[in-house]
């Protein structure tokens, strides 16, 4: 009996996605208290401040640049911009007027 091709390529892909997700997740840490949460962003943001998946305030990604992802790992996109299903900010900055279509 031969072994189905797709059956290795399958298993490849779901360790792959479960790798990928646990990475996704071990890239922020809850925060232990509201001013941890609340705490600004080290640097200037060009684009706004968004908040990550565990709610810390952080540098808000701008038109063209890449977003979303797996619990929102890629970052999320600046007022007046969307992110989507491409993975890249599209929409007008509402901060710098500059726009991606």
């Amino acid at each position: 009996m031969r072994a189905t091709p797709i059956l290795p390529l399958l298993f490849a892909l779901v360790v792959t996605t479960f790798s990928y997700m646990s990475d996704a997740r071990s890239l922020c840490t809850p925060c232990f208290t509201e001013e941890e949460c609340d705490k600004e962003p080290e640097h200037f943001c060009m684009w706004g401040v968004a908040r990550d998946s565990c709610n810390k305030k952080v540098c808000a990604k701008g038109p063209g640049e890449r977003c979303g992802g797996p619990l929102g790992v890629l970052g999320q996109c600046g007022a007046g911009m969307m992110c989507y299903s491409d993975e890249i900010c599209h929409g007008c900055s509402s901060k710098t007027f500059e726009c991606y279509p």
